[in-house]
């Protein structure tokens, strides 16, 4: 490939648990796997890599037909436009490969041996089209899942190439189709690549990085340097190196400090280092997992137990406790969620029974306090209340969450996560997956353009583990916290 395009792919994964570029398209390419996802950053040469392997695999595969379907018909020309320039072109040490396409039209390569590119329309209809062995579906994230469905439809081998679906995208969206996509990736379904920025990045000059001077520093003019919260945020894994100096790749870095610089951090971590959705209408922006997810949220035997229980279409609940500790200012409580429970259209006392089992199985069957939502005492006209069901089963007494608007329960949720004092109070442990994800996802919604103080889907299961959060710590705090002077305390009698 380089000899006829001069295009030298980078192969060093940099980050952690992260595919360097040429890695992941040699998979692609030699294993062919039937369904792949790409995770990658803004202008990390996603489009490029998806060209060169459509390039590749037309040129080499006889009568190959490949079929390119972006979120938009600009992205889609991304990948031919990277085609193109690469190819047609380009040029290498040995010349260049531009002979072997006999036709290259807006929209349509045609090669020598019959293989041919094709763009698709966003539409139901161009996605019924012949049957083809490659599909690219470039910024994924931005197509309709319908779409995508049915555009899969149009992959299946022929003439000796087994079928290949890549899938590659940003993660722009919460609880959009990369969201899905991913968690069906982790779950073993499909392959899943990711590389960020610093996969792609330029290596750091001596010149711009300065005399390595050890300690926080690490080389002299990287304090000065905007990339350093990010750059060195491995250093105890990598022999103290910043990223930067193991990355080997195109991108300039004078760019991607630009990038910092135009953007906020939370879209910059999102867009470049892949390191998750953008918080765009996120209530909790600043729940992070290195901060607030810790195995020091385990249950204590010398606390007391919340069980908060919010119920629905979505059952959703929480054993947590309350740590108090004393500081010079007075107490601080810390909230610790031990244990997560969520599940789906299914029966009051199936649930009861479930979550008994996960307080035997977490704090020993512990619980001193549980509360839900008032609502669940509504008598309905076919059966029992869902609280008698509950209390029937083992549950209770039960306590009702004190009246309140939830935007100001959803404060008090966020006076921990993000207090003005810039140290979080609210600790969750990594099994609860539930609770993690929601605290990540749970939105606002937005109206006319303007983010409102509701959430934005009170159906959502995100909404039902954050809301029974919400309930318990309202059972705790009443009045919302309100902090007790610290003052010195005497006898009534010792005041003349």
């Amino acid at each position: 490939m380089y000899a006829y395009t001069k295009i030298r792919l980078a192969r060093t994964s940099v980050c952690l648990g992260h595919d360097s570029p040429g890695d992941y398209f040699t998979r692609l390419f030699f294993e062919r796997p039937p369904l792949s996802l790409v995770l990658g950053p803004r202008g990390g040469g996603k489009s490029f890599l998806s060209a060169l392997d459509t390039h590749i695999t037309s040129r080499w595969n006889p009568r190959h037909g490949t079929r390119i379907l972006g979120g938009s018909r600009s992205q889609s020309e991304q990948v031919y436009r990277a085609l193109r320039e690469a190819v047609y072109e380009g040029e290498g040490p040995m010349g260049s490969d531009a002979g072997v396409i006999s036709k290259l039209l807006k929209s349509e390569a045609v090669y020598g041996n019959g293989s041919d590119v094709s763009l698709l329309a966003a539409s139901r209809t161009s996605v019924r089209g012949p049957h083809v062995p490659s599909l690219k579906l470039d910024e994924v994230d931005e197509i309709p899942p319908d779409l995508r469905e049915a555009a899969m439809g149009m992959c299946m081998a022929r003439h000796g190439s087994p079928a290949s679906v890549v899938m590659t995208s940003t993660w722009h969206r919460i609880n959009g189709p990369m969201a899905v996509l991913m968690d069906r990736a982790r779950a073993g379904e499909f392959p899943l690549f990711t590389f960020c920025a610093f996969e792609v990045l330029e290596r750091c000059s001596d010149e711009r990085s300065g005399p390595w001077v050890g300690g926080s520093s690490g080389y002299a003019n990287c304090a000065a340097c905007p990339l350093q919260p990010w750059c060195h945020s491995e250093r105890d894994r990598n022999g103290d190196a910043p990223l930067a100096k193991l990355s080997d790749g195109h991108y300039a870095i004078d760019a991607l400090i630009q990038k910092i610089r135009s953007v906020s951090a939370r879209t910059f971590e999102s867009d470049y280092l892949c390191k998750g959705p953008r918080s765009d209408g996120l209530w909790f922006p600043a729940f992070d997992l290195c901060t607030h997810v810790s195995e020091r949220a385990e249950f204590d035997r010398n606390l007391p137990v919340h069980l908060a229980i919010d119920s629905g279409v979505f059952t959703g609940a929480v054993l947590f406790q309350v740590a108090r500790e004393m500081t010079p200012t007075g107490p601080v409580e810390e909230i610790r969620v031990f244990g997560d429970y969520l599940a789906e259209n299914l029966p009051a006392e199936q649930n009861a029974r479930a979550i008994l089992e996960l307080a035997r199985t977490r704090c020993q069957a512990r619980i001193d306090i549980i509360s839900t939502d008032p609502a669940g005492g509504s008598r309905n006209p076919v059966g029992p209340t869902v609280i008698a069901e509950y209390e029937r089963v083992g549950l209770r007494p039960i306590r009702r969450w004190p009246m309140g608007s939830v935007a100001d329960g959803l404060a008090l949720i966020e006076s921990f996560v993000d207090p003005a004092d810039g140290r979080s109070r609210l600790l969750v442990h990594p099994r609860c997956v539930s609770a993690i994800r929601s605290l990540q996802n749970y939105r606002r919604a937005k109206r006319g353009g303007q983010w409102q103080d509701y959430p934005e889907d009170p159906q959502h299961p995100f909404e039902d583990v954050v809301d029974s959060l919400r309930g318990g710590l309202r059972v705790c705090f009443p009045e919302g916290r309100c902090s007790e002077p610290n003052l010195l305390r005497v006898p009534a009698r010792q005041v003349f």
